[in-house]
């Protein structure tokens, strides 16, 4: 493969126009051609990291609570709402999501046994209150004070007093005579019992003022975090790999966006150096790649801190992945020392190992999380081109 292949590939994918702004000269670097170093005489030793059996290549999974739980803690907004409902679907019989269209849901995301237990979800952005938890608890006590309100059918006025606030939607929802003897405020994040106590408090001040025409007198609320969701019910294989999908998109997306800072690897200063000293007249080039391999490793670092932190499962799939593209380019590298057919080949075959891996769930950021693995490979000397 040429240089002018390879930023080409670049361009589409990851748009270097864009993020870079050197367009003119990766272009003007790939019509001169492209350098062509001596063998790299290089032969590592393989260090794999992975539990897997890679000759069956079977993902060995134990299908824990704890596993879901994560999963599930780590989802926001739509996303938690969307597998809470798919999940309490998958165990009650008469679970009703309740769609916010056309006019709202009026506080309801869900309902069963007969209409007469709900389910308010709320699964919070997170990375903004990383640092204020005691912030992060308000935001969750403020959404479900809101939520109860509106089942309540209640407002505060301007001196913030309670008064009557109809609830019109209500009626298009519960059939006549219907009641809600329990209700289930479902949150992502139940790290802390300093909400318990002013739900409970806020509920029974609500309930107080309230007509009631849609709660039953006797109605109690009940909290359940992802914890207790995961070990009310037995979590199956078909919940897991679910909740793995949306949780992995989440995950993926937070960790290319974000980014850490590679280390200073000398392996990884001296390809790219190498290839300056070869050819001089195409330094600017060279260093937007050398400048996009080190930002597409400092994602692939972001991913692997996300996912050992977050998800034991999803992380020895990503290990898996990478025993064995870092094998194959141990092998290439010992066939070819021309850089592009270097990254060109194991552009084809990281993308063919995480597919096998992850299969479609990727999605369009394949293309990001290959690219940050073959910046991996090069930084640990796998993919190598020069002595």
């Amino acid at each position: 493969m040429t240089w002018k292949q390879i930023v080409a590939y670049l361009s589409v994918n990851v748009s270097i126009q864009h993020a870079y702004g050197a367009p003119d000269l990766l272009r003007e670097f790939a019509q001169r051609g492209s350098p062509r170093p001596a063998g790299s005489g290089y032969a590592p030793s393989v260090c794999p990291r992975t539990r897997h059996n890679l000759a069956e290549g079977v993902r060995v999974t134990q299908i824990t609570a704890t596993d879901y739980a994560k999963l599930v803690g780590a989802l926001e907004k739509e996303e938690f709402e969307e597998e809470i409902c798919a999940f309490l679907g998958t165990y009650i019989a008469d679970f009703q999501r309740v769609p916010a269209k056309p006019s709202g849901d009026a506080g309801l995301d869900g309902l069963s046994h007969g209409q007469t237990h709900a389910y308010c979800c709320y699964g919070p952005e997170q990375e903004p209150w990383k640092k204020n938890l005691s912030g992060l608890k308000d935001d969750i006590l403020e959404k479900f004070r809101s939520d109860l309100r509106r089942l309540f059918e209640l407002k505060f006025d301007a001196k913030n007093k309670l008064i009557p606030n109809p609830n019109a939607e209500m009626a298009t929802i519960l059939a006549p005579g219907r009641k809600l003897t329990n209700i289930y405020l479902v949150v992502s994040w139940f790290e802390t019992h300093r909400i318990i106590g002013p739900l409970n408090k806020s509920f029974a001040q609500y309930k107080a003022a309230s007509s009631c025409t849609y709660i039953d007198v006797t109605a109690q609320p009940t909290i359940w975090g992802p914890h207790d969701l995961a070990t009310r019910w037995v979590v199956d294989e078909l919940a897991l790999f679910r909740v793995e999908n949306r949780a992995l998109i989440a995950k993926v997306k937070q960790a290319l966006l974000s980014g850490v800072t590679p280390p200073a690897h000398d392996k990884f200063d001296a390809k790219f150096e190498y290839l300056r000293i070869k050819s001089p007249e195409r330094k600017a080039a060279i260093d937007a790649l050398d400048d996009y391999f080190r930002k597409s490793w400092g994602g692939a670092l972001a991913l692997d801190n996300e996912l050992a932190a977050t998800s034991v499962a999803l992380h020895e799939a990503l290990e898996m992945a990478r025993t064995q593209t870092t094998i194959a380019a141990h092998i290439q590298s010992q066939l070819t020392s021309e850089p592009m057919e270097l990254l060109e080949y194991m552009r084809n075959e990281v993308r063919s190992k995480l597919g096998d891996v992850f299969g479609e769930r990727l999605g369009a950021l394949s293309p990001q999380v290959a690219d940050g693995e073959i910046a991996r490979l090069i930084g640990e000397c796998p993919i190598n081109w020069s002595k």
